[in-house]
């Protein structure tokens, strides 16, 4: 099988398929009247913003038809519904052996002058009745990091035409020319892994949750607009064969993507043994045809500094020494929701409180059932907003008592976690959002779930800044770095005893009463856009995030 290069810049692909392939297949064609028809194709050319960073001494993208390569051809005017798969022939003393050139024989085509035609490759003999005339099902997806996949399976390349001459210098010529141009883009990844070991697969998600990554569409061979089918936050890759034998090795992976503006991408590569390592990825804007190049050091996904009475921490720099749970009370995992407490109790939804509840709409006074959130409900009080029993500053809404913050025995996190765990005051909680760097995603770790990422802030101008939703965050924090997440779990209220806002809001309590409400307790709310104290019904069910000092 031979092959022909035409190498421009850096870096080496070989977009064509090198599998032999079937005869042409026609259906109801006429004898045509052209002998032969030349296909050219565009090399990649990398964008402006990576051109600097390359050297004369690097290899070169490549492109090379090979022979048996198959296109797909469809008649655009005169219309007809048939396309014609075409395998190529390979010609080195065509067109003074250009090798971007190839040729097909036009015997047993109705190719004529002034008619208009369209090819596109790699052919596809399956595309389903139900897709528009001349649109063509692309799928980015199930790829392996290597270049010779991308050319056999995902350089989707286009080429509207008409009938010319071109001459050639040894005096013969072509009557039709396809000129083919790429609908993807081509982006290299050079990770420096800090370990030796094999890696299963690698995902670029983005940081912000977006689905900013056309995973299927369509593209019309006549013009090769795309459209969009599907699309996802994150594309995987899988590896095969890839292993680093020592530590700080390079490793290069190859993606196709259809063109796209990245946003700020989180990279997460994951070994056979489960381990994973990230890294974040500066923005950017992918066009069709051009290759782009991502350079990155991993560093393994953060997991915490340590571990009290089973539970890790994170230690996230703020004042006291305070550090965070990196999950919340009652969840196995960082993106789980866990239990919903109303301020002062120990027990959530679904859990079993044994006490008595006499003063109690919903009991039956031997174990009480958290169903409801409601002050009927409420521990500390006798039904009402004003009956308040306990942590009560105020005479006028119940015993007076003076209570301002929980004790220990009504603390969810010392009952639940035990000895040095506890709800943080208002004052620690006011501190995490102050001090940290704090991104909204709505993808955290692939998980898809909404939330807060709050970092441990690398720079003074970074504390306290709040990356909303639609907002960009900075490439200089990724999964890797100290952080702690905060899933938007909503939270319950009396509102027809359901859950409201999941997926947008973030409630979780504070040990502190409100001594100006005394029915509300202080809490932390964070919604797609801001972040700030709030007194909340005590009634309420809510997240709580524990710490330690």
């Amino acid at each position: 099988m031979k092959k022909h290069i035409f190498t421009i810049l850096p870096m080496v692909l070989f977009a064509s398929c090198t599998s032999e392939l079937a005869d042409m297949n026609v259906n109801n064609v006429t004898e045509g009247n052209v002998d032969k028809v030349t296909i050219k194709s565009k090399p990649f050319v990398y964008d402006d913003d990576t051109r600097t960073s390359l050297t004369a001494t690097d290899n070169g993208i490549s492109f090379a038809w090979a022979d048996y390569d198959a296109l797909g051809v469809f008649p655009i005017t005169p219309q007809s519904n048939n396309q014609a798969k075409q395998p190529l022939n390979i010609n080195p003393a065509s067109c003074e052996n250009d090798a971007h050139y190839a040729t097909f024989d036009g015997a047993g085509w109705a190719l004529k002058k002034g008619n208009t035609y369209a090819a596109y490759s790699p052919y596809n003999g399956d595309i389903p009745s139900s897709t528009p005339y001349t649109s063509v099902p692309i799928d980015m997806t199930g790829q392996d990091g290597t270049l010779a996949t991308i050319g056999r399976k995902y350089d989707y390349m286009y080429a509207p035409s008409t009938f010319t001459e071109e001459k050639c210098s040894d005096g013969t010529s072509h009557e039709v020319v396809f000129d083919f141009n790429h609908a993807v883009s081509i982006i290299q990844l050079r990770l420096t892994i800090p370990v030796a070991t094999t890696w299963k697969d690698l995902t670029l998600s983005s940081a912000t949750g977006h689905n900013v990554w056309m995973t299927k569409a369509t593209m019309d061979v006549s013009n090769g607009e795309i459209t969009p089918t599907d699309s996802s936050s994150n594309i995987s890759v899988s590896l095969s064969n890839v292993t680093t034998t020592v530590e700080s090795q390079e490793i290069i992976v190859y993606v196709a993507a259809l063109p796209t503006e990245t946003g700020v991408m989180y990279l997460s590569a994951t070994a056979t043994d489960g381990r994973e390592y990230c890294a974040a990825l500066s923005s950017k804007e992918l066009v069709a045809g051009k290759a782009y190049r991502w350079i990155a050091t991993l560093a393994e996904f953060y997991t915490g500094d340590g571990t009290q009475n089973g539970h890790n921490y994170a230690d996230l720099g703020l004042n006291n020494k305070v550090k965070w749970a990196m999950t919340n009370i009652g969840a196995t995992n960082p993106e789980d929701y866990g239990g919903y407490y109303s301020w002062g109790e120990t027990m959530s939804y679904g859990e079993a409180d044994q006490k008595n509840l006499t003063n109690f709409s919903y009991n039956d006074q031997q174990s009480y059932v958290k169903t409801i959130y409601h002050w009927k409900t409420y521990k500390w009080c006798d039904g009402t907003y004003n009956t308040m029993t306990k942590y009560c500053t105020d005479s006028e809404y119940g015993n007076y008592d003076d209570k301002k913050y929980l004790e220990e025995e009504d603390d969810a996190a010392v009952q639940k976690w035990g000895s040095g765990w506890h709800i943080p005051n208002v004052y620690e909680m006011n501190d995490l959002c102050n001090k940290c760097y704090c991104v909204w995603t709505n993808n955290y770790h692939n998980t898809n779930t909404s939330g807060y990422i709050l970092y441990k802030a690398k720079s003074s101008s970074d504390m306290g800044q709040v990356v909303a939703l639609g907002d960009t965050p900075s490439s200089n924090y990724s999964l890797s770095d100290t952080h702690i997440f905060l899933p938007a779990a909503g939270c319950y209220c009396s509102r027809n005893g359901l859950k409201t806002n999941e997926g947008t809001f973030c409630y979780y309590w504070s040990s502190s009463l409100c001594t100006a409400y005394t029915e509300t307790g202080w809490g932390r709310c964070l919604n797609t856009q801001t972040s700030s104290p709030q007194s909340i019904m005590r009634y309420y069910g809510c997240s709580i995030r524990a710490v330690i000092k």
